[in-house]
């Protein structure tokens, strides 16, 4: 079973998900992690508890939250105290896997992830800020459904807490630049010096990643934002790539699943 409409649960929906017996995808709830309405985590609070009732103590239910809970600037922020909030209470389930994720790829209308940002703010020549000193970690979905996947059908996980990640992080600038490539378009930015970034441990995965036949190259990011981002030039009257970029970094506190 899957719960949710969104880019995870299509993905894991067209990655064959449902043929895995016992398993319960929870993938469903706030998409936005500057959120701050406590409305919206009431409903999410009140569908989990509805999902976990509804499956069958057997049946594994497996909860996506994410690698921000491990970032010191953002733990204390209304996201990540609910996202805290819903593993604890995903944990008191005997069979239950949480997954962590970082920045994920993949073609999605919502509007508060980072590449979806950067690319209408890009693609619309609209001045931006970045943090110069800002890391994030970037993957694509149909990545995170392969180790998933075999996560649990090649190794049975369960009972515990897992990061799916990217096993590097990314310079918010060399992100920037990367979108500039794909839209044949110049940002407009003002350079921050603010901004870190928090190391995510993949060791879990490894396994994984090397069964799946994944590669972390150094092309990774580049060819994910041409992936999802590179045909859509086309539908948008760009502006042409001479424009003089201005030193900049960004950030903004809304960028998760």
């Amino acid at each position: 079973m899957i719960v949710g409409s969104g880019l995870i649960a299509r993905a894991f929906l067209n990655g064959g998900a449902n043929a895995l017996g016992n398993t319960c995808f929870y993938a469903a709830g706030v998409s936005n992690s500057g959120c701050k309405d406590e409305r919206e985590y009431l409903r999410e609070r009140t569908r989990l508890d509805a999902a976990m009732a509804e499956c069958s103590p057997s049946d594994r239910f497996v909860y996506f939250s994410t690698c921000s809970i491990e970032d010191p600037a953002m733990r204390d922020s209304e996201y990540v105290q609910h996202k805290i909030g819903m593993e604890n209470r995903v944990r008191e389930r005997t069979r239950h896997l949480i997954l962590r994720l970082p920045q994920v790829a993949g073609n999605t209308p919502n509007p508060h992830t980072l590449l979806n940002y950067l690319h209408a703010r890009i693609a619309r020549s609209e001045r931006f800020h970045i943090w110069s000193g800002a890391t994030r970690n970037i993957i694509d979905v149909e990545d995170v459904v392969k180790i998933a996947m075999d996560l649990i059908a090649t190794e049975g996980a369960n009972a515990e807490t897992i990061n799916i990640a990217n096993p590097r992080s990314t310079m918010m600038l060399d992100i920037v630049h990367a979108m500039e490539r794909a839209l044949d378009t110049c940002a407009i930015f003002d350079m921050l010096d603010k901004g870190s970034g928090a190391t995510i441990d993949i060791g879990r995965i490894s396994a994984s990643i090397k069964r799946c036949g994944i590669t972390f190259s150094d092309a990774y990011l580049g060819d994910i934002i041409e992936k999802y981002y590179g045909d859509c030039c086309h539908e948008m009257d760009l502006f042409p790539a001479c424009l003089s970029n201005f030193p900049t970094v960004f950030h903004r506190p809304g960028w998760q699943l």
